[in-house]
């Protein structure tokens, strides 16, 4: 480390966090931040003259927490402590990371007692691992030196020119549209792993509730109708509380498409249109939920379990599984449009994914993606045919009572 360099971030951590700490520099330094992040660099003889030194110079100290790592901050020698008290005593913006694994002790250890009360970021989830970096950004006193977008932008624009004259433009506009690429991909990916989550969590609402109304409709008495709602209202309420932390979790995607992510879709024929109608999807299912939930909570006050309401809470709930279904599709048609480099995210993500169709590959063309999305469409306008039919039956059975009443 040269007297000239500065920092306007220090990334403390366990080795055992090694690769969650690199990743965090990394991202922070893409965006523009100056990070300090290895101490390996500074001599053993020098260590607390340097160290305090950097933390001293820095704005912003993360502290990334892996299981038990706190553990061995007893003892006072130990490096870990000595980085975070050397930050409390200068006052530094504190930002703990907490990994998979990792509890606040019960106890303490001196001298850091207040470091829970720190605003902290949770990245347990490896799947929202950018997420979690995003809303770490936010929680920073220190500014990017040069903001990425624009600086991309710019180059973009001069090698453009450039390589007109020269030969190795080329090959370097195509790296820079792989990042891009990489990013839309990434995003997308992200917010699928949020999408079929859901779509479990759809899929348990639909058993329970029918389950329940099953039950409702056989209750005895108005004693254990009302303990089965009690209970079913409990359920609903747990499955929201799930829904809203996706919701809080994978916020609805902003592309942001600006000159450089202009040029490479229209290069890779994907329309912008396209990621405009993803965003819209993906903010408007947590509204179908809603909905959905709304609806049988309405059946409930009302006490109507009849087989035409239960049927009504099925075709509901499977339009929203064949809207999802249409959507995945939609999904991997803007996918298969993208470089191959582009899709180690969704290759990753996806091994985990539970609900969507299984088995369709990336390398079909636009009109079988298309025709797969129509054959799912198709199957969601018939069941909305059978409920307004059911919805035209039951309103005609109303009126036919009424002029039997009146005659």
């Amino acid at each position: 480390m040269t007297e000239k360099t500065k920092y306007d971030i220090f990334i403390s951590y366990r080795r055992t966090a090694h690769d969650s700490a690199k990743l965090i520099a990394e991202k922070l330094r893409f965006a523009g931040y100056r990070v300090f992040f290895d101490v390996d660099t500074l001599t053993a003889g020098k260590f607390n003259e340097q160290l305090l030194e950097v933390i001293g110079g820095c704005k912003d100290f993360i502290l990334v927490l892996p299981e038990n790592a706190l553990d061995r901050c007893v003892d006072e020698n130990d490096w870990i402590r000595r980085e975070t008290l050397c930050a409390i005593e200068h006052q530094k913006n504190i930002i703990p990371v907490m990994l998979d694994g990792f509890t606040w002790p019960s106890v303490m250890p001196n001298g850091m007692e207040d470091l829970r009360n720190y605003q902290a970021i949770t990245a347990v989830n490896r799947e929202f691992f950018d997420m979690a970096v995003k809303r770490l950004e936010g929680y920073l006193k220190s500014k990017p030196l040069i903001p990425i977008k624009k600086w991309l932008t710019m180059a973009v624009i001069v090698l453009a020119v450039l390589s007109v004259f020269v030969g190795i433009g080329y090959g370097i506009v195509r790296h820079v549209a792989g990042v891009a690429c990489e990013k839309i991909a990434s995003t997308q990916a992200s917010t699928m792993s949020a999408v079929d989550a859901l779509n479990d969590i759809r899929q348990n609402i639909g058993e329970t509730s029918s389950t329940f109304f099953s039950a409702a409709s056989r209750a005895k008495s108005a004693e254990e109708r009302e303990l089965l709602e009690q209970e079913f209202e409990a359920f609903l309420n747990k499955e929201e509380k799930e829904i809203s932390t996706y919701q809080r979790s994978v916020p609805v995607p902003e592309f942001n498409i600006g000159g450089i992510e202009s040029y490479v879709l229209a290069f890779y024929g994907v329309k912008q249109e396209e990621l405009k109608g993803f965003t819209m999807y993906y903010s408007s299912l947590y509204d179908d939920f809603d909905n959905s939930i709304s609806f049988m909570r309405k059946l409930m006050t009302m006490h109507d379990y009849s087989p035409g309401s239960c049927d009504a809470v099925k075709m509901d709930l499977q339009v929203m599984s064949y809207a999802i279904n249409a959507f995945y599709y939609a999904y991997l048609g803007c996918l298969s449009l993208l470089p191959k480099s582009s899709r180690s995210t969704h290759y990753e993500l996806s091994k985990k994914w539970r609900r969507f169709p299984n088995g369709t590959p990336l390398d079909l063309s636009q009109e079988e993606y298309e025709q797969f999305q129509a054959i799912e469409m198709n199957h969601m306008n018939d069941i909305i045919y059978k409920m307004a039919a059911q919805v035209n039956y039951e309103e005609q059975k109303l009126r036919d009572l009424e002029n039997q009443n009146k005659e």
